[in-house]
């Protein structure tokens, strides 16, 4: 009864991604707003005035943050964020400016950075440093090993983690973070310019069950899908596709994430309508779709996902040789 419950399932769900499959992803961009900081022109003080689609944190009377053109790699305009002179800071305090972001398709964030200091003197990153935080978590960090960090940073990159690729939206921030509980002599100052991203598949997107990122939704998805195949995974495993049934820390992958992944498959599905048909069910050792014979107890072998990985190392692939290559044959 089991099995013909699972099959009825398997059926009812290949059936439904063979209807839907075969849709293209919308174009899309990177989803920042004023990334170079010219919607608003120069502005004096970012604690008075928000930059166009930019949030300014609080500075408690520790920070200044201006709006002019001190330092330009994009447009007319950036961002100066610097610490205030002979001010007493705990450790960790930080001023920000941020935005509300989707991450879904973005791929890389990108930005250029001048650090410098008013009088002059080294900076430290050990007493401050730029940070690019998403949800108040530090996600960069200059990556120098130096005791004066000063100059430009251009072209910096961070690249998202799939822990912030849902369709939620997350916070965004640029950030100035003084390190030390101590009073600071010097002013510590950040240019901020040219806030970008790059999306994935140039502007395509990524489709849903696309686990490698290569912009195709093929045989080597599905051998990382069959990797994990009913096995518990961090509910933020890329392979986790559903997200549905995850429970007590942890989910399983299993055919409601197929299910997700089916949606955008687009091939021929003859092969795989016949080899569905079988799933589960007790056939003959020597069967044609009986790929996977490892655990087989003779005389007969059970169709899984075992036989479904091993198809898919060879799916959309053909070994038949085109005719106009085939040398003649001399009698």
């Amino acid at each position: 009864m089991e099995r013909m419950v699972m099959n009825r399932l398997v059926v009812i769900v290949v059936a439904a991604f063979l209807v839907t499959a075969g849709g293209f992803a919308q174009a899309v961009e990177c989803p920042i707003v004023n990334g170079s900081f010219e919607d608003d022109g120069a502005i004096d003080d970012i604690a008075n005035q928000d930059p166009n689609g930019w949030t300014v944190g609080p500075f408690a009377g520790k920070f200044v943050g201006y709006v002019y053109l001190d330092w330009v790699t994009n447009g007319t305009y950036n961002l100066t964020l610097n610490s205030k002179w002979v001010q007493t800071f705990a450790a960790g305090e930080t001023a920000t400016v941020s935005q509300q972001i989707e991450l879904t398709d973005v791929n890389e964030i990108t930005f250029d950075l001048l650090l410098d200091t008013y009088v002059g003197t080294a900076w430290d990153p050990n007493v401050c440093e730029p940070v690019l935080l998403i949800d108040n978590e530090v996600v960069w960090n200059p990556d120098v090993s130096s005791a004066d960090i000063r100059g430009e940073y251009l072209a910096q990159k961070y690249v998202v983690e799939d822990k912030y690729r849902d369709s939620e939206l997350h916070e965004l921030s640029l950030g100035l973070m003084v390190k030390v509980d101590e009073k600071l002599y010097e002013q510590y100052l950040t240019n901020w310019d040219n806030i970008a991203c790059n999306v994935f598949c140039n502007g395509g997107g990524l489709l849903s069950g696309d686990l490698n990122r290569d912009c195709n939704v093929d045989a080597l998805d599905l051998q990382l899908l069959a990797d994990a195949w009913l096995t518990p995974v961090d509910p933020q495993d890329k392979r986790n596709v559903s997200h549905v049934d995850d429970q007590q820390g942890y989910a399983t992958i299993d055919f409601l994430d197929f299910a997700v992944y089916g949606d955008q498959w687009v091939t021929d599905y003859l092969d795989l309508k016949q080899f569905v048909e079988q799933w589960l069910e007790q056939i003959e050792l020597g069967d044609p779709y009986n790929f996977f014979t490892e655990e087989d107890v003779p005389p007969v072998g059970v169709v899984n996902f075992f036989d479904f990985s091993a198809m898919a190392k060879n799916w959309m692939q053909s070994s038949m040789i085109p005719e106009e290559s085939v040398e003649p044959v001399n009698e």
